[in-house]
């Protein structure tokens, strides 16, 4: 639900900007699974993700390509999932090219990677989100 006081007073966030406004003029908000690749091999997941390299994976060039792409459509918001988008090599390099075009960034992860540090680069990188996936046996 919509917090009017933050509306009324020009507080809203960018996710209520994007539910609540008026003007249609913005593109699509794309998923992108940057990489198969994951850490872990969870019962539930739709991806088949392994820890191996794909070769039918988004080139960097490609996938700067594929930014720019959505930023000439208007896409308001790109959220890089995957497999474990934090074992993408260049996921920092794609998320400064994405900041660069104006493109909102969130990040859709198993949470094990994170530590200080990456948190930190992410912060830094523009990152707005980090969606982190907690599944798990009964007895956690």
């Amino acid at each position: 639900m919509i917090n009017i006081s933050k509306l009324y007073c020009g507080l809203a966030g960018e996710s209520d900007d994007l539910r609540y406004r008026r003007e249609k003029s913005f593109g699509p908000i794309v998923v992108y699974n940057c990489t198969r690749r994951c850490n872990l091999r969870c019962l539930h997941c739709y991806s088949s993700s392994e820890s191996n390299q794909f070769s039918d994976e988004l080139t960097t060039a490609r996938a700067k390509q594929l930014l720019s792409e959505l930023a000439d459509v208007n896409c308001p918001v790109v959220l890089f999932s995957g497999g474990e988008p934090l074992l993408r090599d260049d996921l920092f390099e794609l998320l400064a090219e994405a900041r660069r075009l104006g493109l909102r960034t969130v990040i859709s992860s198993n949470g094990t990677l994170l530590d200080s540090g990456t948190a930190g680069q992410l912060a830094g990188a523009g990152v707005s989100y980090v969606g982190i996936s907690i599944d798990g046996d009964e007895q956690f």
